[in-house]
Protein backbone atom coordinates (compact mmCIF):
# COMPACT_ATOMS: atom_id res chain seq x y z
CA UNK A 1 0.00 0.00 0.00
CA UNK A 2 1.55 3.25 -1.13
CA UNK A 3 -0.44 5.60 0.65
CA UNK A 4 -0.37 5.85 4.54
CA UNK A 5 -2.49 3.49 6.41
CA UNK A 6 -3.81 5.94 8.74
CA UNK A 7 -3.99 8.69 5.55
CA UNK A 8 -6.37 6.07 3.69
CA UNK A 9 -8.36 5.15 6.99
CA UNK A 10 -9.03 9.07 6.78
CA UNK A 11 -10.24 8.99 3.10
CA UNK A 12 -11.72 6.46 3.36
CA UNK A 13 -14.29 7.84 6.25
CA UNK A 14 -14.18 11.63 5.55
CA UNK A 15 -16.66 11.32 2.49
CA UNK A 16 -19.40 10.20 5.42
CA UNK A 17 -19.08 13.57 7.03
CA UNK A 18 -19.97 17.35 6.47
CA UNK A 19 -17.34 18.74 3.89
CA UNK A 20 -16.46 21.27 6.35
CA UNK A 21 -15.42 18.50 9.17
CA UNK A 22 -12.12 18.75 10.87
CA UNK A 23 -10.38 15.69 11.11
CA UNK A 24 -7.40 14.47 13.42
CA UNK A 25 -5.42 11.15 12.85
CA UNK A 26 -3.51 9.34 15.55
CA UNK A 27 -1.82 6.67 16.71
CA UNK A 28 -3.15 5.28 20.10
CA UNK A 29 -0.75 2.59 20.85
CA UNK A 30 -1.22 -0.21 18.05
CA UNK A 31 -4.70 1.54 17.17
CA UNK A 32 -5.24 4.36 14.54
CA UNK A 33 -7.80 6.80 15.87
CA UNK A 34 -9.74 9.16 13.72
CA UNK A 35 -11.16 12.18 15.84
CA UNK A 36 -14.13 14.18 13.80
CA UNK A 37 -16.26 17.36 14.07
CA UNK A 38 -17.45 20.24 12.61
CA UNK A 39 -19.10 23.91 12.93
CA UNK A 40 -23.01 23.81 12.97
CA UNK A 41 -24.07 27.14 11.85
CA UNK A 42 -27.79 26.33 12.76
CA UNK A 43 -27.83 29.43 15.55
CA UNK A 44 -26.00 32.44 13.85
CA UNK A 45 -28.74 34.52 15.05
CA UNK A 46 -29.34 33.30 18.46
CA UNK A 47 -25.66 34.38 19.74
CA UNK A 48 -23.51 31.10 19.22
CA UNK A 49 -22.44 31.32 15.61
CA UNK A 50 -19.74 28.52 16.33
CA UNK A 51 -21.54 26.09 18.11
CA UNK A 52 -19.66 22.63 17.12
CA UNK A 53 -20.96 19.37 16.76
CA UNK A 54 -20.53 16.56 18.71
CA UNK A 55 -17.45 14.55 18.66
CA UNK A 56 -16.91 11.42 16.86
CA UNK A 57 -13.74 9.55 17.71
CA UNK A 58 -13.43 6.12 15.22
CA UNK A 59 -10.51 3.75 16.63
CA UNK A 60 -9.89 0.93 14.51
CA UNK A 61 -8.13 -1.92 16.41
CA UNK A 62 -4.67 -3.30 16.26
CA UNK A 63 -6.14 -6.66 15.10
CA UNK A 64 -8.67 -5.03 12.53
CA UNK A 65 -5.65 -3.32 10.97
CA UNK A 66 -3.43 -6.79 10.83
CA UNK A 67 -6.05 -8.31 9.66
CA UNK A 68 -6.99 -5.69 7.00
CA UNK A 69 -3.05 -6.14 5.99
CA UNK A 70 -3.23 -9.34 5.81
CA UNK A 71 -5.74 -9.65 3.16
CA UNK A 72 -5.37 -9.70 -0.34
CA UNK A 73 -5.91 -6.99 -2.48
CA UNK A 74 -8.83 -8.37 -3.52
CA UNK A 75 -10.62 -9.35 0.17
CA UNK A 76 -10.11 -5.75 0.95
CA UNK A 77 -12.55 -4.75 -0.69
CA UNK A 78 -15.23 -6.49 1.75
CA UNK A 79 -13.54 -4.69 4.27
CA UNK A 80 -13.80 -1.32 3.17
CA UNK A 81 -17.32 -2.26 1.76
CA UNK A 82 -18.15 -2.61 5.13
CA UNK A 83 -16.63 0.04 6.77
CA UNK A 84 -18.96 2.13 4.73
CA UNK A 85 -21.82 0.38 5.09
CA UNK A 86 -21.40 1.05 9.16
CA UNK A 87 -20.81 4.80 8.19
CA UNK A 88 -23.81 5.18 6.57
CA UNK A 89 -26.13 3.40 9.34
CA UNK A 90 -24.49 4.77 12.18
CA UNK A 91 -23.68 8.57 10.48
CA UNK A 92 -26.51 9.41 8.53
CA UNK A 93 -26.98 12.93 7.32
CA UNK A 94 -29.97 13.32 9.78
CA UNK A 95 -28.07 12.35 12.88
CA UNK A 96 -25.25 14.15 11.83
CA UNK A 97 -27.21 17.47 11.59
CA UNK A 98 -28.14 16.77 15.39
CA UNK A 99 -26.68 19.39 17.74
CA UNK A 100 -25.42 18.03 21.44
CA UNK A 101 -28.08 18.66 23.71
CA UNK A 102 -27.05 21.56 26.46
CA UNK A 103 -25.75 20.17 29.64
CA UNK A 104 -25.44 16.00 27.92
CA UNK A 105 -22.95 14.47 29.55
CA UNK A 106 -22.54 12.04 26.44
CA UNK A 107 -20.95 14.70 24.04
CA UNK A 108 -18.52 11.96 22.38
CA UNK A 109 -19.58 9.42 20.06
CA UNK A 110 -17.13 6.44 20.55
CA UNK A 111 -17.07 3.37 17.68
CA UNK A 112 -14.86 0.48 17.71
CA UNK A 113 -13.65 -0.98 14.60
CA UNK A 114 -12.79 -4.73 15.27
CA UNK A 115 -11.18 -7.57 13.24
CA UNK A 116 -14.49 -9.11 13.03
CA UNK A 117 -15.80 -6.01 10.37
CA UNK A 118 -14.17 -7.39 7.60
CA UNK A 119 -15.75 -10.94 7.63
CA UNK A 120 -19.63 -9.76 7.93
CA UNK A 121 -21.37 -9.56 4.98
Amino acid sequence: MSEDLLDYWVRLIKPHFPPNAWIVARYSGDDHVIEIDWKLDDEPNRGRPNRRSRKIQITISDEAIEDYLDKKEQERGLFETNVAKLMRERYSPSDLEQPIQPGSSSSRDRLLIKKDIGNAG
